[in-house]
């Protein structure tokens, strides 16, 4: 069995080339999104949600983006907001712990049916165990203590 380098060399630039497209398609399409009103209106929707669970109005696209495109965007977001100084010390560690249990959940809960795991089994548990994760430690979390991580 021969290793074909030049193959292997184009099958890899192939790759890259069409994720650079896709991330680079992605960003400029939330670049646009986030500056219309759609985006508006899907924060009033998930803020109440949010809300209830400790979140804040200001970390909800992240966990929406987090949530149903991945950890990588949903993580990119996060940066982006937490750089431009529009999520607080709290709202980036809760943001984080939840999108570590529960993120791309149609991607992964498609890719894991596809070789025999139950979807429903799967989404109600990551979803459940990132909710429980999120409620607990945002109920034992002070505001003394986030106003002085703010500061």
């Amino acid at each position: 069995m021969a290793i074909d380098i030049v193959s292997s060399i184009n099958g890899a630039l192939y790759l890259s080339i069409k994720l650079t497209i896709i991330i680079v398609s992605l960003t400029i399409i939330y670049e646009i999104y986030e500056h219309s009103k759609l985006y508006e209106l899907t924060k009033k929707m998930a803020d109440k949600p949010l809300n209830h669970i400790g979140i804040s109005t200001n970390a909800s696209i992240t966990m929406i983006v987090g949530l149903f495109l991945g950890i990588t965007y949903g993580a990119g977001i996060l940066i982006k907001n937490a750089s431009e100084g529009k999520m607080s010390y709290k709202d980036i560690i809760l943001s984080t712990l939840f999108l570590s249990v529960c993120h791309a959940v149609i991607e992964d809960t498609l890719i894991f049916v596809a070789v025999g795991a139950n979807g429903i089994v799967m989404l109600l548990t990551r979803t459940v165990l990132a909710l429980g994760i999120i409620l607990a430690l945002n109920r034992f979390w002070s505001k003394d203590q986030v106003n002085k991580v703010n500061k």
